[in-house]
């Protein structure tokens, strides 16, 4: 089996927001700045309301913590896909548009793009994970093979062959980046 494309923009950025979706760090840090900035609000409006005797000011801290926690993970997820859109225009720029394939073999996968080719035992292959318009080929590593799946023609084939080499099948069908 043979599968030829080329990565966009887009492709790059979904498996970047992807991954940080599912990194336990990220994960960690998103809910510290959603709790710990309206803690720093409510207790310095407490502060000075007990400081100055006037309660006006801790009711609009305690206000603007509120508003802080509620739309926090609006702005998270618009602050987040900014800076992964700004890491692949720099990072990703000299592999966008350019030609990828993928070659499966019995017992190897065959990756040539247009700097170099490697050969990948199918026992490094750790785990394929669909979501709605890509499939991410992890490796043992932790690095991934990026698989749109418009370039794929049978999609069952193409999941079982890499079943077969070892990998693991996730399925990420309702992911979407939040």
């Amino acid at each position: 089996m043979n599968i030829s494309y080329q990565l966009s923009n887009s492709d790059f950025l979904e498996y970047q927001l992807y991954t940080s979706s599912k990194s336990e760090l990220h994960k960690k840090r998103r809910f510290r700045s959603r709790i710990i900035i309206p803690i720093i609000y409510l207790l310095f409006g407490l502060y000075l309301a007990n400081k100055n005797d006037d309660n006006g000011i801790a009711i609009v801290l305690a206000g603007i913590a509120i508003l802080w926690f509620t739309f926090y993970p609006i702005y998270s997820k618009w602050r987040y896909k900014r800076h992964f859109q700004k890491h692949v225009e720099e990072n990703y720029k000299n592999r966008i548009n350019k030609p990828v394939e993928i070659c499966f073999d019995e017992n190897s996968v065959n990756v040539k793009d247009f700097t170099s080719e490697s050969k990948i035992n199918g026992t490094e292959l750790k785990e394929i994970v669909e979501t709605k318009k890509h499939f991410f080929i992890k490796l043992t590593t932790d690095l991934s093979l990026i698989v749109p799946k418009y370039s794929i023609e049978n999609q069952t084939e193409f999941k079982k062959h890499v079943t077969e080499l070892g990998a693991e099948y996730v399925d990420e069908l309702n992911w979407e980046w939040k």
